[in-house]
This record gives C-alpha cells, structure tokens and sequence, in this order.
C-alpha cells in the first residue's frame, strides 16, 4: 500500500540524515591522543533488516517486514549494555476469539511492530578488529495499530472483543541474540540475528517465534567512564 511505502521512504531518509550527521560528531568528539575503539565506550548506532513473523487469520501467513531501529551500547571489555528501538512495518490480518463470529474468529487488522528492548551482550572473544557477541534480554512488543473487522450482536460483545483485541496488542518477552562486530577506529559496522518468544496471546502468534535480521553502524562517541582530570 502507498501509505506503508510513504512511511518506509521517510523513515530511512531519516537513518540516512543521522548516518551522515553521526560521524562528523563522533569526529569533533574524537581525541588525537585517545585509540579507545572499544573498552569502556559509548556507541550510538542505527540499523535496519528484516523482521519475520507469522500471522494472518489463520495463523499461517509469513510476513517479513521491514525494519529500522536505533541502539544505545555502553562497552566494558567483554560485556555491554544494549538499549535499542525497532519499528517494523506491514500490514496484515490476525484474529481473535468471538464466539459471536462466524467459525468463533474476529478478524483484526494489524500494522507496524514496535520493539523496545534492553539486555547485556557478552563479548567474550577477539580475532583482530572482529568481535562475534551473544545477547540476553527483555523486549517490550507493541502492534501499532489494531482494527477488529465486521458487525457485533451486541454492545457487550464488541466490548468483550476490543478489551481482548488491547490485551494481545502488546507483548514482553525475552530477547535471544547472535551477531558480530568489526571495528574501524570509532566506527563499527556489525549484523545480529535476534529471536524473540511471543506465541502466547499475542497478535502474531502463528508461530512460536518472532525472529528479527539487521545489520548497521555504531559510532564510538563517548568515554563511559569519567576520568578525573
């Protein structure tokens, strides 16, 4: 649909504008004297891919959707801490129960998934510039838009359908994730697969797992550690 591509477009003009904004901060930010590309650092990143979910009113429609995020890595040595926002874009069907519908399924119209998650990643070996990562923690999952289709027998009814329609509509659930990071000076460029357990009672619950692909840059910007002078 027109709208979803309008959307898609502005938002990667917008990924666009701060990867060429990015770095000439990350160069002002920069010391001559300071080679930290990675210990003890504070990259901003942004990324895009592809989110991959199974819904549909049946529950068997594949759907891989695009997706652009944001991130925040604060570095140690061998760990960090990932605070990052995803938004996903499509629109399908899902359905939810009424026994007032037809076949006891109401039809719901669903677009755009939003993710906000944090978790430690573990970086416990190094080859080079390249540092492969795993990852553990929590994503809160937010379906943007849901629309219950058709006719309802009764005020009660519908209320019963839109108060469940608003429970499924959102989701926590643990965040699983592989990737690796190579390092250029204070840019890194890096790709992650992440898998995310959201069957129970959600609107895309066709399969037991919502798997996210993406790839993209963190740029070095910050010591996070203050060094007293």
């Amino acid at each position: 649909p027109e709208a979803l591509r309008m959307r898609i477009v502005r938002t990667f003009r917008l990924a666009l504008a701060a990867a060429a904004v990015v770095p000439m901060i990350a160069g002002a930010q920069a010391s001559s004297k300071s080679p930290r590309d990675f210990d003890n650092s504070w990259f901003w990143g942004i990324k895009g891919g592809s989110t991959m979910i199974t819904t549909g009113a049946s529950g068997n429609e594949k759907v891989s959707a695009p997706t652009v995020g944001g991130e925040w890595l604060i570095t140690r040595k061998r760990i960090a801490l990932s605070i990052g926002i995803d938004q996903a874009f499509f629109d399908n069907t899902a359905a939810v129960y009424d026994p007032t519908a037809a076949g006891s399924a109401r039809e719901v119209k669903i677009s755009d998934l939003r993710s906000y998650s944090a978790g430690i990643f573990f970086f416990p070996l190094k080859y080079g510039n390249l540092r492969p990562y795993a990852g553990l923690g929590l994503s809160i999952n937010v379906i943007q838009n849901a629309d219950p289709q058709g006719t309802y027998t009764s005020t009660d009814a519908q209320e019963a359908v839109l108060a469940e329609v608003d429970d499924q509509s959102s989701r926590v659930s643990a965040r699983f994730t592989l990737g690796a990071q190579y390092q250029l000076q204070r840019v890194a460029l890096f790709a992650q697969a992440a898998t995310l357990p959201t069957r129970n009672n959600f609107l895309i619950n066709g399969a037991a797992n919502t798997f996210v692909l993406e790839a993209g840059l963190r740029f070095n910007l910050l010591s996070a550690i203050e060094k007293l002078p």
